[in-house]
């Protein structure tokens, strides 16, 4: 018996958790723009740029023969 309430109340942690993380994402659109065209990409510059401008974050993906910067961070509603 104290086997099944022990799973009963794990399980019903896990729900709650759950829940609680699915309400607080949603509503949140993610937005994306390439910054640095035409330039290689510095890891470190990339993040400080997407961080100043929009207060998200930049990582360098390879894009054709160069690297570009691509910044994430959420959208303005």
């Amino acid at each position: 018996m104290t086997k099944a309430t022990i799973h009963l109340a794990i399980f019903m942690m896990v729900l709650v958790f759950g829940l609680t993380t699915a309400e607080s994402t949603q509503g949140l659109e993610i937005c994306h723009d390439i910054v640095m065209k035409g330039q290689t990409c510095v890891p470190s510059t990339c993040a400080t740029l997407c961080k100043q401008k929009w207060k998200g974050s930049g990582k360098c993906f390879p894009n054709g023969f160069t690297q570009s910067c691509l910044c994430t961070f959420p959208c303005n509603s």
